[in-house]
């Protein structure tokens, strides 16, 4: 299923919900808080998302959502790597007019 955390949380910026970017967390911060906020829900809002989201994504939700704060360790992976982008194909043949021009 689709769940929309931004309609609450306003991509992490706060709305109706908290704001996730911020260091100010009411339940804390440490991933097993997070983890419980997402699986058990909270007074006055926050909906459980036991029985709808797997254990193991809720887990990589609260990763996430930890890494919005800027809470998560320094040895955490990026999301991405930036390092690709922009790259010409490897795989890709040079065009027609590359191959009847000399160096």
């Amino acid at each position: 299923g689709w769940f929309n955390c931004s309609g609450c949380h306003a991509n992490g910026g706060g709305g109706m919900g908290p704001a996730l970017m911020d260091q100010k967390w009411i339940y804390g911060s440490s991933m097993e808080s997070i983890h419980a906020t997402i699986r058990d829900g909270r007074p006055n809002g926050m909906p459980s998302f036991r029985d709808k989201i797997p254990d193991d994504q809720i887990w990589e939700l609260a990763a996430f959502v930890r890494s919005l704060s800027g809470n998560a360790p320094s040895s955490a992976a990026p999301s991405r790597n930036d390092d690709m982008m922009a790259h010409p194909s490897e795989n890709r043949m040079p065009d027609a007019a590359t191959l009847g021009k000399s160096p």
